[in-house]
C-alpha cells in the first residue's frame, strides 16, 4: 500500500491560518498546469493518440468464430464481438489469466466468486482446457452464456437481432451485484456496437468511445467506508476549490487499499475514491469537501481516485470495465466541480509537483482513459 504525506513543509496548523486559502491553491494549480514537464507530458500523450488513431479490423479468422458463435447460439454477431472488445480488446493475452483468473478475449473466469468457465463448458460440451486456451472455443463458450442468461432474462427474444433485447443478458455478463455497475457496462458495450464499419467481408472497430444512453442519465452510487480520521482533514471545498483530479494505482488489492486506509499509520494516506479492477466497483472513503492525504503539496485542490493493481502489471490489471467506471466518476466530478476535461486537470500521481510515486506508470492508457471521461461527461450533459 501506498503510504502519501502531508502537504510538504506546511502544517495543518499553517494551512488553516492562511486568508483566503482557497485562491492561492487555485493559483497553484493553474501554475503547475504550464510546467516544463506538463508540457512534456501533454506531447507524449498527443503522440500516443496519433498511435491509436487506426481503427481495428477485425482478423477474418476471428470474424468467422464469431460468425459460428452468433448462428450456433442465435445471438447477434455484433453483440459478441463489442463484449470481446470490452472485455479484452479481441486480445487472449497469450493465454494468461487476468487477475480474477479469466481467460481469454470474451474473460470467462473461474474464482470462488464467479465461474463462467466452468458454465460455458458446461453448457457448450467443450473442455475447460480449451476454453482457456482456443479462441474460436472461448467466443463458442462465450455464446453459450449469453444464449442461457437470455433464456433466464428474456426468453421472448431469445433469437432477436436487436442488441438492447440483450440487454439483461448483457447485465448478467458482467454479473456484479451492484447493478449500476451492471448498467454502466451495458452502456459500455451497446456503446461500442455503434463503432463497427461492416465493409464486405470485414468488420472495422472505430478506436473512439462511445456510451448508449439505453438507460438514461449516468448514476454513481459508491459504496461508503470512512477513511481513519488521521489520514484526511476536514474542509470545505467545493466548485472553485477542488480544480484538479488525480489518478492513482493502488499497488495493491482493492479490499487491503481500502483496509489501509481504515488504519492510524506512520505516513497518513488515504484518497477519496477507490476503483476495484473486476467490475469496476467504487468505495468512497473521504467527502470531497475535505482534504484527503494523497499527492502531497497537491492534496489542497484535487480529488484522489485510486485504481486497483500494479504499475508494472497494467495489462492484467487495467481493464476497460475500470476505466469505464472510473471515467464515469472523474465525469462526474468534472460535472459537478467545474472542472476542465482535459489532461491539464486530470494527471497521475507523478504528474504533480513534488511527488515520490511513480503511478500511474506508462502502462495507464491515457487516451483510452480520456475517451471515456469525455464520453461520460457528453451524457452528464444532456
Amino acid at each position: 500500500m501506498k503510504a502519501r504525506h502531508v502537504l510538504g513543509i506546511l502544517s495543518l496548523a499553517a494551512l488553516f491560518a492562511v486568508s483566503a486559502p482557497w485562491a492561492s491553491y487555485a493559483e497553484e494549480a493553474a501554475k503547475d498546469s504550464g510546467s516544463p514537464i506538463n508540457m512534456e507530458l501533454q506531447q507524449l500523450d498527443t503522440e500516443a493518440k496519433l498511435t491509436n488513431e487506426q481503427a481495428f479490423v477485425v482478423p477474418d479468422t476471428l470474424l468467422a468464430a464469431f460468425d459460428e458463435a452468433s448462428k450456433q447460439y442465435k445471438i447477434p454477431r455484433d453483440l459478441l464481438i463489442a463484449i470481446g472488445w470490452n472485455e479484452s480488446r479481441l486480445s487472449s493475452h497469450e493465454g494468461l489469466p487476468s487477475f480474477e483468473n479469466g481467460y481469454g478475449m470474451m474473460n470467462l473466469v473461474s474464482n470462488p466468486v464467479k465461474q463462467t468457465l466452468e458454465k460455458a463448458s458446461q453448457l457448450s460440451g467443450l473442455d475447460v482446457n480449451l476454453l482457456k486456451s482456443d479462441d474460436k472455443s472461448n467466443i463458442m463458450g462465450a455464446a453459450a452464456l449469453l444464449a442461457d442468461f437470455q433464456k433466464t432474462a428474456n426468453p421472448e427474444f431469445r433469437e432477436s437481432s436487436n442488441l438492447s433485447d440483450w440487454s439483461n443478458a448483457v447485465k448478467m455478463y458482467l454479473g456484479s451485484e451492484n447493478d449500476e455497475l451492471n448498467v454502466s457496462y451495458l452502456q459500455q458495450v451497446l456503446g461500442t456496437s455503434k463503432l463497427f464499419i461492416p465493409s464486405g467481408n470485414k468488420v472495422t472497430i472505430k478506436n473512439e468511445i462511445v456510451i448508449s444512453g439505453l438507460a438514461g442519465k449516468p448514476v454513481v452510487k459508491p459504496i461508503w467506508k470512512a477513511a481513519h480520521p488521521t489520514n484526511y482533514a476536514t474542509g470545505n471545498r467545493g466548485r472553485g476549490t477542488i480544480t484538479h483530479l488525480v489518478i492513482h494505482v493502488m499497488q495493491g488489492t482493492y479490499a487491503g487499499s481500502i483496509s489501509w486506509a481504515q488504519q492510524k499509520h506512520d505516513g497518513p494516506s488515504a484518497a477519496h475514491y477507490y476503483v476495484r479492477s473486476s467490475d469496476g466497483e467504487i468505495t468512497q472513503m473521504v467527502k470531497d469537501k475535505d482534504i484527503a492525504y494523497h499527492a502531497r503539496s497537491a492534496n489542497s485542490y484535487t480529488i484522489g481516485i485510486e485504481h486497483e493493481g500494479y504499475v508494472s502489471d497494467p495489462k492484467k490489471w487495467f481493464t476497460s470495465t475500470m476505466y469505464n467506471q472510473s471515467a464515469k466518476l472523474a465525469a462526474l466530478m468534472c460535472y459537478t466541480y467545474g472542472i476542465p476535461v482535459d489532461r491539464s486537470h486530470i494527471k497521475g500521481h507523478s504528474e504533480y509537483p513534488n511527488q515520490t510515486h511513480t503511478d500511474p506508470g506508462s502502462g495507464w492508457d491515457w487516451t483510452t482513459y480520456m475517451r471515456y471521461v469525455k464520453a461520460w461527461y457528453a451524457e452528464y450533459q444532456k
